[in-house]
């Protein structure tokens, strides 16, 4: 009620209806029992899902058929030997050889470490660089995207069993958000079950009626459920969840050194179990644009660039606020050596 009542606000949280604005907690429109009692949530994933398919129809020049129907009857799709083994030897060098800034996250016992492959970066990294900027790479991505624009890139490193900690909130099934976006992973090394594979359920991509009943259900009380991620729109999804959506239990996808994996995110996924001090190390791609746009846009570089220019700022701010308040920022720098060894 106190929310309802910042009348400068209402503005915002009108226009943040027609982006990709998620929160059901920051957000009283979004959040709202009533609104999405009467359909707005909904609404706003058909209308989502509806513009994805136009753009994807735009973009299937980019991807061949059989991918395509993988990742859209199965919600991702995965391409054994994208790489050659040549070029990842070449890769692993470059990148164990890296100095420049590293990041790290830290969620329950699980360090997520990244490497922003920004213009800076991968002047550094020649062969990096290469795949970073590859025609076919990007294609796939901008189909699994249902965008031209182009995507973040990072190399990541996931460390399981990091800290003595409550378990990954990341190991449990979720959505990203209301809307169909996409991730992907080139993998640089071998990734077995042990070392906690990337985890879809296949199909869950899919608006099924089952589907679609349980996240209406879902949306209406969204605002108050409290895990900490499906108030701010991105919903978990436990065994008795997949079982009432007549969805399969989830799948650790193990992937050979130089698989490209792109998938789907509104489809429930996660990490996969994995053995204290285990990790893997992958080209992590992501891409996530304004939901109801009809056209994909352009793979302009320029807006690239100020997108890195935007996450450094971001970045370095929260370092500030850290700083003052005698703390680490959440995403805090790193020595890039700490992530590679």
């Amino acid at each position: 009620m106190r929310r309802a009542l910042k009348i400068h606000m209402w503005p915002v949280w009108v226009l943040q209806l027609a982006t990709q604005g998620k929160s059901f907690k920051a957000n009283p429109l979004i959040g709202s029992r009533l609104l999405n009692t009467l359909g707005l949530h909904m609404i706003r994933v058909m209308l989502a899902r509806l513009t994805a398919h136009i753009r994807w129809a735009m973009l299937a020049h980019k991807m061949p058929k059989a991918l395509r129907q993988d990742f859209q009857k199965d919600g991702f799709c995965a391409i054994p030997d994208f790489l050659d083994e040549e070029t990842l030897s070449a890769i692993r060098q470059e990148v164990a050889s890296y100095s420049g800034e590293a990041r790290q996250m830290i969620q329950g016992n699980t360090a997520t470490q990244r490497i922003l492959l920004d213009a800076e970066a991968i002047e550094k990294m020649a062969q990096v660089s290469t795949v970073a900027t590859d025609k076919r790479f990007l294609d796939y991505l901008a189909y699994g995207g249902a965008t031209a624009i182009l995507p973040i890139l990072y190399i990541q490193r996931i460390r399981n069993g990091f800290r003595q900690a409550k378990a990954d909130p990341q190991k449990t099934m979720h959505a990203d958000t209301f809307h169909p976006t996409m991730k992907a992973w080139l993998f640089l090394e071998d990734v077995k079950m042990e070392d906690g594979p990337f985890t879809y359920v296949r199909g869950s991509n899919r608006l099924t009626w089952k589907r679609f009943k349980w996240e209406y259900q879902r949306s209406r009380v969204a605002a108050k459920i409290g895990d900490g991620y499906s108030e701010k729109g991105s919903f978990r999804a436990d065994d008795d969840d997949l079982k009432a959506m007549d969805l399969p239990a989830p799948e650790g996808l193990t992937a050979k050194a130089g698989t490209l994996v792109i998938a789907n995110t509104n489809g429930f996924h996660g990490r996969g179990q994995a053995k204290d001090g285990a990790n893997r190390i992958e080209m992590w791609a992501y891409s996530r644009h304004n939901p109801f746009s009809i056209l994909p846009g352009f793979g302009l570089k320029w807006r690239n660039d100020l997108e890195h220019k935007i996450l450094h700022r971001f970045w370095r701010h929260k370092d500030r606020i850290a700083e003052e308040k005698n703390s680490r920022a959440s995403w805090h720098l790193i020595d890039a050596q700490d992530m590679l060894e």
